[in-house]
């Protein structure tokens, strides 16, 4: 073995049944006698397997009721007896635990219904292995074939020896199962495109994010156990730009908090307590039982945060602990004869409530909501709320503050600080009063930014840009090389401006493509664009003869593009011909595509991006804030123009009434249709391309970029 290579991972895979009840099973490892089993390795290779520390994935599945695929439910654990605690799990887990009963309920149905996966490496040592369970369970959450993830706490460790061999022995291992089951174990890259991935609890904070975690579950624990109900309920603002890991930090903490506090049953495994008085920093009585929400007001965040809640075994379906704030504000109302609620008058209080996307709270009432203002209500029926709250995500008008609101909830002009990582620490609580009820308010910050992976100047490129600031000239990104080995241990961030959107749409969907046959994809991209185009989904459009809303555009003879159809003849969206003609570009703005046979765009489950047939749709801030891709393609509408060397919008040219329509005599369209672009800027991890309907616009960034 060369200094550069680690030694392969032994996988092993038996049925559970017969190592739960004889000893001498282990043995068929080395020598099979009838072929059942699916691994064989050396005999000198089993000591990495009984005498080190291993890593475990129990798993049994059903055929789906609505798909025909396989189910899987799944545990992951480590160990450093694996032969004690197989028959722990087998023999007295099952009197205490749900998720084991149900696994002895499918053994005593069918001894081979339920099989384990048992990994072992001449390099593990405790830290390793708990880094490995924790990804293990990171990774299996994005898996679509998983219903069903059982553990109970997030492990990832800090600095450790052997650490710097982590991701590689994670790879090895990962393949490895992926070659004896692809369907419970996809691709990295597929696992990694997904939603329940990015929003997992099962990231290893940052610094940053760690210090906020432990002030803000010190803070709760504070809360429960030395203030009554009467207390003044207490808000917390987790503040950060787009990107800077505020939904990993709320997923973290939302997991934690309905673990530690015996939301949904007991915590489970060798030194619990011990492990949770030493490195979780928090004073929570581990047999305290409460009651958490997490809630989203954006449809498709709710989708995934249900997923992971239900997967993960904190609620047994949907909509019971991850809500809209609407949903929430309803269960703990006085209800009218009709059920319901009554948002001035609220009914009982949940423990912890938190927010993401606090943003996108209504602040006025609407169709589904008859109250003045959500985080006032929220605050009524919770004894904490913390919010994540970014005011450069406000894209309507129902979400907009007054001045004083503002002035009120950042009393010492948090909005306009510069921060650092340092101030990843929790302002002490102060009195607010508003609404006409009285709080208790503090406010913690994230600074570092996760998803432009990109050097420092690039990221201040895009946020001037997004920011309505300027648009300065762009230095190219080198990326990052690992002065040993020369390699790459970060790419280079792209930014192109492409000269036609055809074209553009073509790039992107190359991108989309998954690394294969040496096509230099990198899955998980789309194009998105600013709401200047039509679109009323609750109807066909009459104006296009597809029927479709569609983005449009037409080049006349002296190669400038135009909002519309020109004079194309056989306009509309054609799937087998929309990208052929260089003139003329049509795409359906989003959830409008029919997957063949399908009645429905999406599944409720669904995530925009993730769906192959959107590749040919056009995203929008609805379909895709709150969410990564690899690479956006934004197509900047004329509602966003370049004049006298400033960055102008014009509402006269935006199509979304709910941005650009006067509220109480206010017109926040300004702030609205920068902060549109803000979001659609910023969706992209590892590169932006850019087309600007405004000919100005186009030039100054095509300059910028050096093209």
């Amino acid at each position: 073995m060369t200094a550069d290579r680690l030694p392969e991972p032994i996988i092993v895979h038996l049925p559970y049944a017969d190592i739960g009840n004889e000893e001498t099973a282990w043995e068929s490892v080395v020598n099979p006698t009838d072929g059942a089993y699916a691994s064989v390795v050396e005999k000198s290779a089993l000591r990495y397997i009984f005498n080190y520390p291993t890593v475990y994935v129990v798993h049994s599945e059903k055929q789906s009721q609505y798909r025909n695929v396989p189910e899987y439910t799944v545990y992951v654990g480590e160990t450093n007896n694996i032969k004690n605690r197989t028959f722990q799990h087998l023999r007295s887990d099952p009197n205490s635990r749900d998720d084991w009963k149900e696994f002895q309920k499918k053994l005593e149905q069918d001894p081979r219904s339920v099989w384990q996966y048992v990994i072992g490496n001449e390099h593990f040592n405790k830290s390793l292995t708990l880094d490995i369970e924790n990804k293990l369970m990171h990774y299996l959450l994005g898996s679509d074939a998983v219903k069903n993830l059982n553990n109970r706490r997030t492990n990832a460790q800090g600095d450790y020896y052997t650490q710097d061999e982590f991701d590689r022995i994670f790879s090895d291992i990962w393949l490895g199962l992926h070659q004896q089951d692809s369907t419970l174990f996809p691709s990295e890259q597929i696992i990694r495109d997904s939603a329940l991935f990015k929003a997992s609890p099962f990231h290893q904070l940052s610094d940053d994010q760690m210090n906020a975690e432990t002030a803000i579950m010190n803070a709760i624990a504070d809360v429960l156990s030395d203030f009554p109900d009467s207390s003044p309920s207490r808000l917390i603002f987790v503040q950060g730009a787009a990107g800077t890991g505020k939904t990993v930090l709320l997923s973290h903490l939302f997991y934690r908090i309905s673990t530690e506090l015996g939301v949904n049953g007991h915590l489970d495994d060798e030194d619990d307590e011990d492990l949770l008085m030493e490195n979780r920093g928090s004073s929570f009585n581990v047999v305290d039982r409460r009651k958490a929400y997490i809630l989203v007001n954006h449809e498709q965040q709710v989708h995934v945060y249900n997923q992971i809640a239900t997967k993960l075994g904190l609620q047994k379906k949907s909509d019971e602990v991850v809500l809209k704030p609407s949903q929430f504000i309803n269960k703990f109302s006085e209800k009218k004869p009709n059920g319901r609620g009554i948002p001035d008058r609220p009914q009982g209080k949940a423990d912890i409530v938190l927010v993401d996307e606090a943003h996108l709270l209504l602040t006025q009432g609407n169709q589904g909501y008859s109250g003045k203002n959500m985080l006032h209500d929220l605050l009524r029926r919770s004894r904490v709320v913390v919010a994540v709250f970014d005011p450069n995500q406000i894209l309507q008008n129902a979400q907009q503050w007054k001045d004083e609101d503002l002035q009120a909830l950042f009393p010492h002009h948090e909005l306009d600080k510069t921060w650092s990582s340092r101030d990843a620490e929790m302002e002490p609580f102060e009195r607010f009063d508003r609404w006409g009820g009285e709080y208790l308010l503090s406010h913690i910050r994230l600074s570092q930014q996760f998803r432009i992976a990109a050097d420092e100047s690039t990221i201040q490129w895009v946020d001037d840009f997004a920011g309505g600031v300027r648009i300065g000239k762009w230095k190219k990104d080198l990326g990052e090389k690992d002065p040993k080995t020369g390699k790459y241990i970060r790419k280079p961030y792209i930014v192109k401006v492409f000269d036609s959107p055809v074209e553009l749409f073509k790039a992107i969907k190359e991108k989309a493509k998954l690394k294969a046959g040496g096509v230099d994809g990198h899955g998980l991209s789309r194009v998105v664009a600013t709401y200047d185009w039509s679109y009323t989904g609750v109807r066909e459009n009459p104006d296009s003869p597809d029927g479709l809303w569609n983005v449009e555009m037409f080049c006349d003879a002296e190669g400038q593009w135009h909002m519309g159809p020109g004079l194309k003849a056989n306009r509309g969206y054609n799937e087998k011909t929309s990208d052929d003609d260089p003139n003329y570009f049509c795409h359906p703005w989003n959830y409008q595509i029919k997957p063949q046979g399908k009645e429905k765009s999406l599944s409720s489950d669904q995530v925009w991006a993730e769906a192959s047939h959107t590749i040919n749709e056009v995203g929008s801030t609805f379909s895709i804030q709150g969410f990564d891709l690899n690479y956006v393609g934004v197509i900047i509408g004329p509602s966003v123009a370049y004049r006298d060397g400033q960055i102008v919008f014009d509402k006269s040219k935006s199509c979304n009434a709910n941005a650009t329509n006067l509220r109480e005599k206010e017109d926040y369209s300004q702030k609205n249709l920068r902060n549109e672009l803000n979001v659609l800027l910023k969706r992209g991890v590892h590169g932006l391309y850019l087309f600007a309907v405004d000919p100005e616009l186009q030039a100054v960034l095509k300059k910028a970029i050096g093209e």
